[in-house]
């Protein structure tokens, strides 16, 4: 069973490598470039991990992870 995994990163060559890299160790991957997509996903599925950017175009990824919380 393969685990789930949010990423969430602005910078698209990073995020890219990241997920094709973690997909390869068995995670099922969905990727997010800003806190608002991210948010609306984060509402409607639980996911079992969570690689956050601090630092967003659109705010601060601490958001994110009080709302994974």
């Amino acid at each position: 069973m393969n685990m789930s995994l949010l990423v969430v990163d602005d910078d698209l060559p990073f995020r890219d490598r990241l997920s094709k890299s973690m997909e390869k160790k068995g995670f099922f991957v969905e990727t997010y470039s800003n806190i608002k997509e991210a948010s609306l996903r984060i509402k409607e599925k639980n996911f079992d991990y969570a690689i956050v950017d601090m630092r967003l175009d659109d705010g601060s990824g601490l958001e994110l992870i009080k709302l994974i919380k």
